[in-house]
C-alpha cells in the first residue's frame, strides 16, 4: 500500500512539472484565445458520440457519470500537434489539470473523435483523421500511460454537421445565404465533392462578409478541424451540505448525461506570440576532442542558425571554430580559424525546424597542426572548400515547441589549402623551420597545394533556440 501511495505521489508530481512547463511554454508562443464553457447544440450526430452510450441517470444519493470535453485544432492538411495553434496550449494544460482533478479511478472512458473540415479530395481527408486520431492517442499514451485501456476513437472525417451549426448561428450571414449553404450541406442528391464545389463556386458575397466561401474557410474551417475529447467519469455525491446565506461556497453542477454538449467556439481577434529566430549551437563531438599527447584539446566551436520563416524549409547557418592549444615543449600545436557558411533546406515542411535536411557550404581556414613529439614536424597555411551535407535535428522533450534539439550530421566535399610543411630544429633551441631543401632565395611561402575530395566534418550538436520574435496569431494560418 505504501508503494502505491508513493508512486502515485510521483505520478502527480510528474504532472504537476508538465502542467508549469505546459504553461510556461503557452504563455511564451501560443495565442490566449478564451474557450466558451456552455454546452448546447452539440455537433455530433446520435450514434456518433461518447455520451449517447452513457447509463441513465443513476437515483439520488449515488455516483453520477458526467462528461468534461476539450478540443485541440490542426493546421490545413496537417496532422501535427502544435500548441502555439489557436489556443492547443491553453486546451491540453486544461485537460492535464481536468484529469488530475478527477482522478485516474474516477475515469471511465474517454473518447477522442477526430474530423477535418469539408475541402480537398475525401480520400485524403480521411487520411488526415485517422492521422489526427493516431498523434492524440500517442499524446495521451505518453502522458498518462495509467488511461491506456480507457481509450477509444471515433473518426468522422469531414465535419458537415460542425459547418452546419456555425451557419445556422453565424449573425452576419443573411438568411438567403444560410439556406443555400445549409441546402448544399444537406442534400442528400450530391455527391461531396459537388457540395464541395458549389460551396466554393456558387455563395457568392455578403455583404457583412465579403466573399462568402472565403469568410468560411477563414473564421470556421479552421475549428472545425480537430480532435475533441470526451472525458467520461464518476462524481460521487455531496452529503450533508446545506447552504448558508453570506457563507461562501462552491457550486458544482452535475448535468445529465444525455443533454451533455458544447458549443463552438468563438473565434476571438488575433493576438501575439512568439517563434524562435535564431539557435546557437556548440558540436559536443569537437568539444570533447582528446590527443595523446595534449589530452583534453577542444576544438572550441560555436554556430548560429537563421530562421527566416517560422516553419519553412529553409534555414541560413554560420559556423566559427577557433581551437588555439599549443604545448611547445612536446611539438602539440592545435590551431585553426575556420569561418563556414551553411544553407540549409529540411524535407518537410511546418516541422519547427526539424527532422531530414541537406545543406550545402563554404567555407575558408587558417591552420596551425603539429602533433611530431620527436621532430616536430607541422603544417601551417590556409585553406577552403565548399560540399554538400545531410543531418537530422531531433527535439529534446515531449513539447513540441522546445527550444532545446540534439543534431546528427555528416559532411562531404572537396578541400583546398596552400601550406608550408616544417621541422623543428636538432637541437631545438624553440625556433621551427621551413621544410626547404633548395636555394633560400628561391623559397616562398605557401608553396604546397593539397587538393582533395573526402569527408569534411560531423558531429552530434546541441543547439538551443535563443532569440524569438514577436508575430501575430491569425485564425487561418
Amino acid at each position: 500500500m505504501r508503494k502505491r501511495e508513493m508512486s502515485r505521489k510521483k505520478d502527480t508530481i510528474n504532472r504537476m512539472f508538465r502542467t508549469v512547463i505546459l504553461a510556461l511554454c503557452t504563455i511564451l508562443t501560443s495565442a490566449l484565445h478564451a474557450q466558451s464553457s456552455s454546452q448546447e447544440n452539440h455537433p455530433l450526430t446520435a450514434g456518433d458520440t461518447l455520451v449517447d452510450r452513457v447509463l441513465p441517470m443513476p437515483v439520488p444519493d449515488s455516483s453520477y457519470l458526467v462528461s468534461d470535453y476539450i478540443e485541440i485544432h490542426f493546421k490545413l492538411d496537417n496532422a501535427d500537434l502544435d500548441i502555439s495553434y489557436m489556443d492547443n496550449g491553453i486546451a491540453l494544460m486544461r485537460m492535464e489539470r481536468v484529469i488530475d482533478s478527477i482522478g485516474i479511478d474516477n475515469i471511465k472512458e474517454i473518447e477522442i473523435v477526430s474530423q477535418s473540415s469539408p475541402e480537398g479530395p475525401y480520400e485524403r481527408n480521411k487520411k488526415l483523421t485517422e492521422q489526427r486520431s493516431k498523434v492524440m492517442v500517442n499524446y495521451m499514451y505518453r502522458v498518462f500511460p495509467e488511461l491506456k485501456e480507457k481509450i477509444t476513437v471515433n473518426k468522422i472525417t469531414e465535419a458537415w454537421d460542425n459547418l452546419s451549426q456555425y451557419v445556422e448561428q453565424d449573425p452576419n450571414l443573411e438568411y438567403e445565404t444560410k439556406q443555400t449553404i445549409l441546402d448544399i450541406i444537406h442534400s442528400d442528391e450530391l455527391s461531396l465533392d459537388v457540395k464541395k464545389s458549389r460551396l466554393k463556386k456558387t455563395l457568392g458575397e455578403n455583404p457583412k462578409t465579403g466573399d462568402v466561401y472565403k469568410y468560411l474557410t477563414t473564421f470556421y474551417y479552421p475549428v472545425i478541424r480537430n480532435s475533441g475529447m470526451y472525458i467520461l467519469h464518476i462524481v460521487e455525491p455531496i452529503q450533508d451540505l446545506t447552504f448558508k446565506p453570506d457563507t461562501p461556497y462552491i457550486h458544482q453542477s452535475v448535468t445529465n448525461p444525455s443533454d451533455i454538449a458544447y458549443q463552438p467556439q468563438q473565434i476571438l481577434p488575433e493576438e501575439s506570440r512568439k517563434r524562435p529566430v535564431l539557435a546557437v549551437k556548440t558540436n559536443l563531438l569537437y568539444d570533447a576532442f582528446f590527443t595523446k599527447d595534449m589530452g583534453w584539446a577542444p576544438i572550441y566551436n560555436i554556430e548560429a542558425e537563421l530562421y527566416p520563416t517560422e516553419n519553412g524549409r529553409w534555414t541560413w547557418l554560420l559556423e566559427y571554430e577557433f581551437p588555439w592549444h599549443s604545448i611547445p615543449s612536446k611539438h602539440q600545436y592545435l590551431q585553426m580559424l575556420n569561418l563556414q557558411f551553411e544553407g540549409r533546406r529540411y524535407f518537410k515542411e511546418n516541422s519547427h525546424h526539424s527532422g531530414h535536411y541537406l545543406s550545402a557550404y563554404i567555407g575558408a581556414n587558417y591552420f596551425d597542426f603539429c602533433f611530431d613529439k620527436e621532430y616536430g614536424h607541422g603544417y601551417q597555411g590556409e585553406g577552403g572548400g565548399l560540399g554538400l551535407g545531410y543531418g537530422y535535428v531531433l527535439p529534446l522533450g515531449k513539447n513540441p515547441e522546445t527550444r532545446w534539439k540534439l543534431e546528427l550530421f555528416i559532411k562531404a566535399g572537396i578541400y583546398y589549402a596552400l601550406y608550408d610543411p616544417y621541422d623543428a630544429g636538432n637541437p631545438f633551441a624553440g625556433k621551427y623551420y621551413y621544410d626547404w631543401n633548395l636555394e633560400p632565395e628561391r623559397f616562398r611561402k605557401r608553396n604546397k597545394l593539397y587538393e582533395r575530395y573526402h569527408l569534411t566534418g560531423g558531429g552530434i550538436s546541441i543547439s538551443y533556440d535563443l532569440i524569438r520574435k514577436k508575430v501575430k496569431n491569425h485564425p487561418n494560418k
